[in-house]
């Protein structure tokens, strides 16, 4: 798709909530968008699920959003979202190490309240399904579709919840972190 006139009236039809529209720039841009995202991630998976979150804000926000030039859009907003995802990684594994280290302190050593407790508390905010199937990828490494199978949900399913919880952590973890005097 690249005659502007054309996509211009994509963008229109999709601000006026036309699924038919949405789904045409969806078919247009999808699997470009994800072999660009794994140029950022490799893994395929969490490739996908960020350019699925690029194409559900825009529906989301489609009425207020304007938009002239679809691709440019999509290609810089994959693009923030891998690099949102990358430093999301680093805060995850960086808490990990320092709840590994924290286990072998011993109770004189360990501060009030550790920051590897704050980043579960957190974690432990999430919906019971939703806080299951993430620590089922992040903390045991199992891929979505075999998450879908353990747990009899659809890969759909799990993608949404990910996205969601990975939404939620971006939020609340930086915040934490900042709390604890990190960075």
């Amino acid at each position: 798709m690249t005659d502007n006139i054309q996509e211009t009236e994509l963008m229109r039809r999709i601000s006026k909530g036309d699924e038919k529209a949405f789904e045409q720039l969806f078919k247009a841009y999808y699997a470009r968008l994800v072999v660009f995202a794994r140029k950022y991630i490799t893994d395929r998976d969490l490739a996908e699920n960020v350019v699925q979150s690029v194409f559900v804000k825009i529906w989301e926000r489609r009425e207020s959003v304007q938009i002239a030039k679809p691709a440019a859009y999509l290609l810089i907003a994959v693009r923030n979202h891998c690099l949102n995802e990358l430093k999301q990684q680093k805060i995850l594994v960086w808490a990990e190490e320092k709840q590994g280290a924290i286990i072998n302190l011993t109770d004189e050593d360990l501060p009030d309240e550790s920051l590897a407790e704050k980043v579960q508390n957190v974690i432990s905010e999430m919906p019971p399904q939703r806080q299951k199937i993430f620590r089922l990828n992040r903390f045991e490494g199992m891929k979505y579709k075999d998450i879908a199978l353990k747990l009899g949900l659809s890969h759909k399913t799990i993608e949404a919840q990910m996205g969601k919880a990975l939404q939620f952590l971006r939020e609340k973890l930086p915040r934490v972190i900042e709390s604890q005097g990190f960075s």
